[in-house]
C-alpha cells in the first residue's frame, strides 16, 4: 500500500527527498481554473513551485532530483492562487527550512 499524501505544507524539506503534498482550498478549486503556486525566498535563492490539478485539489510533486538542487537554508514561504488576472495569498510562513 502506498503512503498517504500529506495535506499540509511541510515545515522542513530534506534535500534529495521527493516533495509531495495535496492542498484542498474550497474557494479556489483547481476544477474552477485556479492554480496554486508557492514561492520560497531565502537569502541566496528563490524556489518557485507550481501545483498541478488533482481533481479539485492542488498537488505539489517535486522530484528528489529537483529538491537536491535547492540551496540549504531558511526560507519565507507564501502560497497563492491565480486565475486570469486575479491573485490571492492563501498561505504564509516565515522561516521554513530546506
Amino acid at each position: 500500500m502506498a503512503a498517504e499524501i500529506p495535506t499540509k505544507e511541510p515545515l522542513e524539506i530534506r534535500s534529495g527527498d521527493t516533495v509531495k503534498w495535496k492542498k484542498s482550498i474550497d474557494d479556489y478549486r483547481a476544477t474552477d481554473g485556479w492554480t496554486l503556486k508557492y514561492s520560497l525566498r531565502g537569502n541566496s535563492e528563490t524556489i518557485d513551485i507550481t501545483c498541478s490539478a488533482s481533481d479539485a485539489d492542488h498537488l505539489v510533486n517535486e522530484s528528489a532530483t529537483t529538491s537536491a538542487s535547492w540551496a540549504a537554508g531558511f526560507y519565507d514561504a507564501i502560497g497563492y492562487v491565480e486565475k486570469g488576472s486575479e491573485r490571492f495569498t492563501v498561505y504564509e510562513i516565515g522561516r521554513a527550512h530546506v
